[in-house]
C-alpha cells in the first residue's frame, strides 16, 4: 500500500514537472514571438527614418487639367457655336484611399481651392496622361496633363535678327503626349523682342544653374533646383541680394515655382533637398515636421548670359537658346556657352517660359 502511495505521488510530480515545462515553453515562445515581432516593426521604423520617411507627396506633382467655364448659376458657358468654354486650371496630383490619380485644384499660391463647405476642389482628370505612381504624374518627355491654351493671343514678339522671321502669336498648348526636343535638335532662326530675350537671359542666369547639364527626359537635377527655388522665391519676395535674413515658406508655393520655372514637378525634391542643396552651396533646408522650406541668403549673380540666337523648333513652341557665358562676381564659372531648350507658356506669366532642357560647355 505504501509503495502505491509513493507511486503515486511520484506521478503526480512527473504530471506536475511536465505540465510546469510545457507552460515555461508557452511563455519561452510567447515572448521570442514578441520579439521578432518587436524587431519587424522596430525594422520598419528605422526604414522609415530616411531621406523619404513620412515624404509621401515628396515630389509633390503639378499640371494642368481643363475645366469647363461656368456662369454666376452654374451652368456651362457656351461660344457662338454652342460650344462649351473651357479653361485650364492649375492642379496638384494625389492619390485616393485607392490608388487612383486625383486632380485638386489650386490657386497661384499652391493653396487648395475649397468650394462653400469647406471641401477640396477636384477636376476630371484627362486620362490620356502617363500612369500615376505614387511618386511623380511626368515620366520621360511627359510635359503635363490635358491642354493648356491662353485664349486671346499675345502680341507677336520682336527681333533680335532683322532677317529672320517673327516668332508666332500665342503660347504653348500643352499635351501629354508632347515630346520635347533635345539640345541637339536645331530648327529655323526666329526674332524675339528685347523683353523676351531679356526675361530668357534672366532665367539663365538664376546663381550656379550651370552646375548640371540635362535633357528633358533625364529629370531635372536637384542640386540646380535648390538654386533656383531661391531665385524664385526672391523674385516672390523681391530680395535678390545676400544678408537679406532667413525666410521660411509653405512647402507647397516652393515646388510649385519649380513647376512653373521647368515646367515639370523636381522630383523627391523635398525628400532630397538638403543634401543637394548642401553639396551645392544652396541656402535653402526643408524641415519634414514643419513642411516648410528656409532660405538663408539670396545668392548674388554668378554668371552672365548673352542671347546669340533663337531657334524654333516647330513643334508646340519649343525654342533652341544658345548663349555666351561670362563668369560674374569671381563665382568660379568657367562655362563660356549654354545651350537650352525653352517653351513658351503662361505656367509663370511674368516669366512666360519654361527651361526644357540645359547644356554647358
Amino acid at each position: 500500500m505504501a509503495d502505491e502511495i509513493i507511486n503515486n505521488n511520484t506521478q503526480d510530480n512527473n504530471d506536475k514537472d511536465r505540465k510546469k515545462g510545457l507552460i515555461i515553453k508557452i511563455i519561452i515562445a510567447v515572448i521570442a514571438l514578441a520579439v521578432v515581432i518587436g524587431g519587424v516593426f522596430f525594422a520598419c521604423s528605422k526604414a522609415g527614418k530616411g531621406d523619404n520617411d513620412g515624404l509621401d507627396d515628396d515630389g509633390d506633382t503639378y499640371g494642368f487639367e481643363t475645366e469647363v467655364v461656368t456662369d454666376e448659376n452654374g451652368e456651362a458657358v457656351t461660344d457662338e457655336n454652342g460650344q462649351e468654354v473651357t479653361t485650364e486650371v492649375a492642379v496638384k496630383y494625389e492619390k485616393d484611399k485607392k490608388g487612383k490619380k486625383v486632380a485638386y485644384k489650386i490657386d497661384e499660391n499652391g493653396n487648395y481651392v475649397t468650394n462653400a463647405n469647406g471641401d477640396k476642389v477636384t477636376v476630371p482628370v484627362n486620362d490620356n496622361t502617363t500612369k500615376f505612381n505614387g511618386e511623380t504624374a511626368n515620366t520621360g518627355n511627359t510635359v503635363t496633363t490635358g491642354k493648356f491654351t491662353t485664349g486671346e493671343p499675345d502680341d507677336t514678339t520682336g527681333t533680335t535678327k532683322k532677317n529672320a522671321e517673327s516668332t508666332k502669336n500665342g503660347t504653348t498648348a500643352f499635351s501629354g503626349d508632347d515630346i520635347v526636343p533635345e539640345t541637339g535638335d536645331s530648327g529655323t532662326e526666329v526674332n524675339f523682342s528685347a523683353d523676351d530675350t531679356a526675361v530668357i537671359e534672366n532665367m539663365l542666369e538664376v546663381p550656379y544653374l550651370y552646375l548640371s547639364s540635362y535633357e528633358n527626359s533625364d529629370g531635372v537635377p536637384i542640386n540646380i533646383a535648390a538654386h533656383t527655388a531661391v531665385w524664385m522665391a526672391s523674385r516672390d519676395t523681391g530680395d535678390i541680394e545676400d544678408g537679406s535674413g532667413s525666410k521660411t515658406f509653405p512647402a507647397g508655393p516652393v515646388v510649385l515655382n519649380l513647376f512653373k520655372y521647368y515646367g515639370q514637378t523636381v522630383i523627391y525634391f523635398k525628400a532630397q533637398c538638403n543634401t543637394y542643396a548642401t553639396g551645392a552651396n544652396a541656402p535653402i533646408s526643408y524641415s519634414r515636421e514643419n513642411d516648410t522650406f528656409t532660405i538663408t541668403g539670396y545668392t548674388a549673380k554668378t554668371h552672365n548670359v548673352t542671347i546669340n540666337s533663337i531657334e524654333d523648333l516647330g513643334n508646340n513652341n519649343y525654342y533652341k537658346v544658345t548663349g555666351t557665358v561670362k563668369e560674374a562676381n569671381d563665382s568660379g564659372c568657367k562655362k563660356k556657352k549654354v545651350v537650352a531648350i525653352l517653351q513658351k507658356n503662361k505656367l509663370d506669366p511674368s516669366l512666360g517660359f519654361s527651361v526644357k532642357a540645359l547644356k554647358w560647355s
